[in-house]
């Protein structure tokens, strides 16, 4: 609203507001809009300067209970009041605050600016490491790939430098004396909000205490803040939500986090879909989708994606000497065991699950899809077991289907494949290390030993060939998907690199949820450091690009790969060799299933029917509750799924005139 919209108090109107109990260090510095009717300002008191908006029509119902846009029992000081807002009963003061149109404040303490503020935009944290060294200036527009960058990265300091550069215009963008409360906001029942700026649409119930901060909230993404909360240099980010009386302290919630039921974090950021509920996170670096749901869980110093935390999940990062200098990884997929437990440092490879309690320090990056286990106060490893799962072949599916973010333009960029050039990099390194362990090892050996973890001799074979049956699959996806999106006229048409791609050599790397080629991400590390790249906005398209070429550059990964899958001596992109490898793709899928369904059975196979039937009929009391294995959804899926990729494989083969 422009100075012009608003005019001064007449005598007339200052004597009915006087008479409704209002009072004024100064009338003339009141100033209102048109229409004005002094009947719907009461109880009010004005210090410095107040812009009030159009009262008396209809005003905010977020819960349904009509109410007339009105100021009632308030104390304001400094503030400007959009059109249709009600405030009422104001305990303490409202504060150089702008409040927008349409939004409900009532029952409330204080609400102030005091001083100039960033409103938790650049607070810097110790995430990962408590002790410090990798400290992250959380900002509003602080994404997961931006936060990857600036923690892990700190061998490049001049990227590092640039990056804390830009938090610092961002935080400096948002600095000011003034707070701002979003058109449509609803705040009530909270006592104390002090330099928090509120986004619109956001919700505010009941909250204890909110400090220095910011609620990132839109229209199509609210954020929500409710019972028992206390937050103090905080940024909740867009369609998030903090309930149940979580403790917030120096912690960044991501876009659609769901945080409550008395949570505890500290020095820790969540991203994308994370919820966190009971337990307690300290510095921890919590990418997309990472899960801790138990009270007796505690995070400490470690990185996690697509994660899930076990009840009574621990892990120590103190060994008494140095201090808490130590921490841990566990790349995406991981999930821990109820009562486990990990020393750090660890490193704990792709979509691997960890159960029992380690005090060795190990590192399985290139044994991805595992199980780690505690046998006889040993850490063992069964190598690529855990593909072949129900557990893991659901968590693919169900992320995508869960991602809660509204807003169209996403801060963090995720890729959801389990099967990807990222892994598959590790699996083919996997695979060929277990084959030189398999050729090496002693026969009279029980165990052998590597990057600190113990495996069974007798599994090394088995566990590489498992990897291979995976690999067939990734590489059959690859073609399958290309033939699809591409429809080539011809074999050769259809074995092109993308030009839009890399040129499918080097490593891959998972920027926290973003796949993308290493050498990609090394030339944007470059752009950034040198400058050319300047503003976390300009940052997130570049970032942008990286997710879009990600098809491109598998395809041509995939194309670098074919001189060493194509088999049997057939001469790498002859039809004869995309035939085997479809082949391949055919029988490791329908493999794949078969012992997914068979790891399905077993929950409805021997012990799992123990609590059914309490008074008799076991059988029948199970399947009115848990259904049939038959029945199953999931297991009809698995089914459907073997009759399709039979289906696709046969009308691949005939698109490369191989015939079916």
């Amino acid at each position: 609203m422009q100075s012009t919209d608003y005019r001064t108090l007449t005598t007339d109107e200052i004597k009915a507001l006087e008479s409704n109990g209002c009072s004024a260090a100064d009338w003339r510095r009141v100033l209102v809009r048109d229409p004005f009717d002094p009947r719907n300002v009461r109880e009010t008191t004005f210090q410095g300067d107040a812009r009030v908006g159009r009262l008396g029509g209809k005003g905010p119902s977020p819960d349904g209970i009509g109410r007339p846009s009105a100021i009632c029992g308030a104390n304001l000081h400094d503030c400007s009041i959009g059109d249709n807002c009600r405030i009422a009963n104001v305990n303490g003061w409202l504060s150089r605050l702008d409040i927008g149109d349409n939004a409900l404040i009532e029952n409330v303490g204080t609400i102030a600016c005091q001083g100039e503020t960033t409103f938790g935009n650049g607070h810097e944290i110790p995430v990962l490491n408590e002790a410090g060294g990798r400290e992250l200036k959380i900002t509003r527009l602080t994404s997961a790939q931006v936060a990857y960058l600036t923690v892990l990265y700190r061998d490049r300091p001049a990227l590092v430098a640039v990056l804390n550069a830009m938090a610092d215009r961002c935080a400096a963008a948002m600095r000011s004396n003034r707070a701002t409360i979003g058109s449509n906001a609803t705040i009530r029942g909270a006592p104390q909000i002090v330099n928090v700026r509120i986004g619109s649409s956001a919700v505010i119930e009941n909250a204890l205490s909110l400090r220095n901060g910011t609620l990132d909230s839109s229209a199509d993404a609210p954020v929500v803040v409710g019972d028992g909360v206390i937050a103090e240099n905080f940024i909740f980010q867009r369609g998030s939500s903090v309930t149940g009386g979580a403790v917030i302290s120096s912690t960044l919630i991501g876009e659609g986090c769901r945080i409550g039921k008395t949570f505890s974090a500290e020095n820790s950021v969540f991203f994308a879909n994370s919820e966190a509920f009971h337990s307690e996170a300290c510095s921890v670096f919590c990418g997309p989708y990472s899960v801790t749901h138990h009270r007796s869980t505690l995070l400490i110093a470690a990185l996690f994606s697509f994660y899930n935390a076990g009840s009574g999940t621990n892990q120590s990062n103190h060994m008494y000497k140095l201090g808490p200098v130590h921490q841990g990884i566990l790349e995406r997929g991981c999930k821990t065991g109820s009562g486990s437990y990990l020393l750090w440092p660890c490193r704990v490879g792709p979509f691997t699950a960890v159960i029992g309690k380690h005090h060795a320090n190990f590192d399985t990056s290139d044994l991805p899809f595992s199980y780690i286990a505690e046998e006889d106060g040993k850490s063992t490893i069964v190598p690529a077991m855990n593909f072949f799962t129900v557990g893991t072949m659901r968590d693919a599916e169900k992320w995508p289907a869960r991602d809660r973010r509204k807003h169209p333009d996403k801060l963090d960029l995720i890729i959801f494949d389990a099967l990807s050039p990222f892994t598959a990099q590790r699996m083919l390194r996997g695979r060929d290390l277990l084959a030189r362990l398999a050729q090496t090892a002693d026969k009279d050996q029980t165990y052998v030993t590597v990057n600190g973890i113990h495996i069974k001799r007798l599994l090394l074979k088995t566990c590489a060939r498992y990897y291979t049956l995976a690999l067939d699959k990734h590489f059959g996806d690859v073609l399958l998907r290309r033939i699809a999106q591409e429809a080539p006229r011809s074999l050769a048409d259809l074995l092109q690199p993308d030009p839009a791609g890399e040129d499918g050599t080097g490593e891959w790397v998972d920027l926290c949820g973003l796949l993308c080629a290493a050498k990609r991400l090394d030339a944007l590390s470059r752009e950034i450091a040198d400058g050319t790249i300047a503003s976390l906005e300009s940052l997130h398209l570049a970032l942008r690009r990286l997710y879009d070429a990600y098809r491109p550059d598998e395809w041509n990964w995939f194309l670098a790969q074919l001189p060493n899958i194509a088999g049997n001596g057939a001469q790498p992109g002859s039809p004869s060799a995309v035939r085997q490898l479809l082949d391949k793709w055919k029988d490791s899928s329908l493999k794949l299933l078969n012992m997914v369904e068979g790891d399905a059975r077993k929950e409805f196979e021997g012990g799992v029917r123990i609590g059914f039937g309490i008074d008799g009929n076991q059988d029948a009391d199970f399947e009115a509750v848990r259904g049939t294995y038959d029945g199953n959804k999931f297991v009809k899926a698995l089914r459907d799924s073997a009759r399709a990729i039979i289906q696709k494989h046969d009308q691949a083969c005939r698109l490369i005139g191989q015939g079916g």
